[in-house]
């Protein structure tokens, strides 16, 4: 199945890039490694596989704006966060989650596909500056820089979307009553 571009309205400008973006992942889309990341949310009800996808869209458009590695700050930005577990119930390491998984998420990369030091870079230090690790490489910034992006636009889209769906009248009234 080939990755679905739907969150955010995420568009690719043509047919070109779109077959190029899918072409960087299209072999690790599908891998039951990536695959296990819909069972886990990621941000509010992102799946992490989703919110995946989404980082290495902007990694993509990112690195290719700035003339980069490409290739593998899109793969590195597919694969950072490859870890199997909820983070808020249980940790295989000991330590802080914004260090281990990090570490779990190169580590599982490494049993699926060749992973270069760039796309190394990319996997363990993408939680600058909350996490031990700063980024070495110019797409290890852009791929951190993306995935705070990806965080931020699927906590507020979602955020919006159900405070559109509330009735704030009552509320609205109480606060004018209020203030008189």
């Amino acid at each position: 199945m080939k990755p679905v571009l739907h969150k955010h309205n995420i568009e690719l400008s043509d047919k070109a890039q779109h077959i190029e973006f899918v072409s960087m992942i299209e072999d690790l889309w599908d891998h039951p490694y990536v695959l296990e990341l819909d069972g886990f949310g990621q941000h509010l009800n992102t799946s992490r596989r989703q919110h995946s996808l989404n980082v290495a869209y902007y990694a993509y458009r990112m690195s290719k704006r700035f003339d980069l590695n490409v290739q593998d700050a899109v793969r590195g930005a597919l694969l950072h966060d490859l870890y199997h577990y909820d983070w808020r119930t249980e940790q295989p390491v000991a330590g802080r989650h914004v260090n281990v998984h990090p570490n779990q998420a190169l580590e599982n990369a490494r049993k699926i596909t060749e992973v270069s030091e760039v796309m190394a870079d990319c996997i363990v230090n993408h939680m600058w500056p909350m996490g031990e690790g700063k980024p070495q490489s110019k797409e290890a910034w852009i791929v951190q820089a993306s995935d705070k992006l990806c965080a931020l636009l699927e906590i507020t889209t979602q955020i919006a979307h159900k405070a559109a769906h509330l009735n704030l009248a009552p509320m609205m009234v109480g606060i004018l009553l209020f203030v008189k």
